[in-house]
């Protein structure tokens, strides 16, 4: 194999694989590339044998062939590279020799034959849906997702396509909840939807982690289908399949609950840097700070007898007739009021027992739940 490529192009393809690639897995090949040069085309794969990257740029391929190398060395060589293209050529010791201006370098590489199968996605039958609405949909959802591996089942977001073929993704870590619906206009699903989808998959954390750190906003072409228990997202010239997590979401709708009476609505940015203060005093074990609700605020309160104690009174626009309160772990309202991008927000607390609800005032498409704490 040998070749002749753009550094920027090279550099861009490598760290896409970043995050899928391990040093520290017992399988020394998973850290590695595998690159395949033809037609004109260098293609790159990298595994941990759940989530898979696969993605490809131009090249000039003077001699077509293959080899794995250690990808993040290799990343690291490429990005500091001064001149614009450099030469790769494998040797038969299967080692690359690589020349970029009056650099030049010599790096480990192994037989391609020992990198693991990677899956065949060509027949996945894929769907648009856009990349910003995708993003969107993962911003929403992904600090809620439990890291408890106990309770595999909760580790991913639960994605379905709808009855009414709109796009769902929830997910919940048993103490709070994120739960998002979506429309997208290039979204059309029509009646070969695999079951799979209707029913509902769940997505393991590190792929959609992957899908919002290497894909594009702006770049609206994105697709995304189901094969063999992975799902499949494309985008461009990037494939990646992610093993879904097998089990049964729970039932979230049991626990999303009614309308309350109590409901207040406060201004984001206000009750964002006020939680802030208050929870400066709040104990580190338990994080718990107090909100209530009156005709007079919105009263935040925190305490700790090794730090003392602080209190703020929000201005808000309370429909309730009675005060409420209840504790909570504040870390998890502050990730609800920073996945919410409108100026104003819509809190519903019913008492100490009680999920308590979060919604952006100007989307009606996603909520918040949390549970309170004991006060």
């Amino acid at each position: 194999m040998k070749i002749r490529i753009r550094s920027e192009d090279l550099e861009n393809e490598l760290f896409k694989l970043q995050g899928v690639v391990s040093e520290r897995s017992t399988l020394a090949i998973l850290s590695n590339t595998l690159l395949e040069a033809e037609d004109g085309r260098l293609t790159l794969h990298a595994t941990d044998l759940d989530t898979s990257i696969s993605t490809s740029c131009e090249c000039e391929v003077l001699e077509p062939g293959k080899v794995t190398l250690q990808a993040k060395s290799l990343f690291d060589i490429v990005k500091n590279l001064e001149e614009e293209s450099l030469e790769l050529e494998i040797e038969d010791n299967w080692w690359a020799k690589l020349k970029s201006g009056d650099v030049s370098c010599r790096i480990v590489g192994t037989h391609p034959d020992d990198f693991p199968q990677i899956l065949d996605t060509s027949e996945a039958e894929m769907h648009p849906i856009g990349s910003a609405v995708l993003l969107d949909m993962i911003d929403k959802t992904l600090f809620s997702v439990s890291t408890d591996d106990a309770r595999a089942n909760l580790t991913g977001a639960f994605f379905k396509v709808t009855d009414e073929d709109t796009l769902l993704m929830v997910s919940t870590d048993g103490h709070r909840l994120s739960k998002i619906e979506s429309s997208p206009e290039e979204f059309d699903p029509g009646e070969e939807t695999p079951e799979e989808l209707r029913e509902g998959i769940i997505i393991p954390r590190k792929g959609l982690s992957e899908l919002q750190r290497i894909i594009d906003a702006d770049a609206g072409e994105l697709e995304f289908g189901f094969i063999d228990n992975h799902v499949v997202f494309r985008h461009g010239a990037m494939t990646m399949s992610v093993r879904l997590i097998e089990g049964t979401f729970p039932d979230f709708t049991q626990v999303l609950p009614n309308e309350s009476e109590e409901k207040a609505y406060i201004q984001k940015e206000t009750f964002l840097q006020s939680l802030k203060f208050v929870s400066l005093f709040a104990s580190s074990k338990t994080n718990n700070a107090r909100l209530t609700l009156s005709k007079e605020g919105l009263e935040l309160y925190a305490s700790d007898p090794d730090k003392g104690e602080g209190e703020k009174m929000v201005p808000v626009e309370y429909q309730g007739e009675q005060p409420v309160k209840a504790g909570y772990n504040y870390r998890y309202v502050l990730d609800a009021l920073n996945a919410i991008d409108g100026d104003e927000i819509s809190l519903e607390i019913i008492d100490t027992l009680s999920p308590t609800l979060i919604r952006d005032t100007e989307r009606d498409d996603m909520l918040f739940v949390i549970m309170p704490m004991r006060l």
